[in-house]
């Protein structure tokens, strides 16, 4: 029997038939295995093998490795959704750091709580976070005594990569949470922090921040 399709339609096939059998016959010089492949793919494909892939969060101006290593890993994240397991990850695509993380229902602690910050009844499905992330200050940004008039701009550092962790906090959560998020880095030093009698700390000072 021939190997060719075609010699299996009958006489009366429809062109709609014959051309389905030529389309089985040809010989496609298309990597199918590379192209699906996140460490072979060509780099002008990883949009689409993203799509393909199901990637939860995607930003064009990522380097080549990261793109790889979101669509290479978006298989078994996706599974992870909904629960703590899924922030830390996607937090790292945009180069941000969970610091610290409440879920709710949680117990209200006399000392611990914030007013603003610190719900005290209790809502369910409600996480507050506090992430760190990098900001950075556009050039040529003014600076207070040193700026010149007509010379320098007044600029603010970009929130660029804020509003990127909220992007990535959205997709780590489930649809029914609600999510908080707190990027302070530094709070003010108190006594219950025992510091150092030596001089390396001062009253008014600032220490980093670990926890909410």
């Amino acid at each position: 029997m021939s190997g060719d399709p075609s010699a299996l339609l009958r006489n009366a096939a429809t062109p709609i038939e014959i051309a389905l059998a030529a389309a089985m016959a040809d010989d496609l010089s298309v990597p199918i295995r590379a192209v699906v492949d996140p460490a072979m793919a060509p780099v002008r494909f990883l949009p689409w093998l993203a799509v393909h892939d199901g990637v939860l969060i995607w930003f064009a101006d990522w380097g080549e490795a990261r793109k790889r290593q979101v669509i290479a890993e978006a298989p078994q994240l996706a599974g992870k959704v909904g629960t703590r397991a899924a922030t830390g990850p996607l937090l790292g695509y945009v180069d941000a750091q969970l610091r610290h993380v409440v879920a709710y229902p949680a117990r209200f602690v006399m000392g611990g709580a914030r007013i603003g910050r610190t719900p005290i009844g209790h809502p369910a499905h409600l996480a507050r976070h506090l992430v760190a992330v990098e900001t950075r200050t556009p050039r040529r940004a003014l600076v207070l005594g040193r700026g010149k008039i007509a010379r320098g701009t007044l600029n603010t550092p970009t929130r660029e990569p804020l509003r990127r962790t909220l992007i990535a906090l959205c997709a780590a959560k489930a649809p029914e949470t609600e999510y908080r998020v707190d990027h302070g880095r530094f709070r003010p030093l108190t006594l219950g922090d025992a510091p150092a009698l030596d001089g390396t700390h001062t009253l008014g000072g600032y220490v980093p921040r670990h926890r909410l």
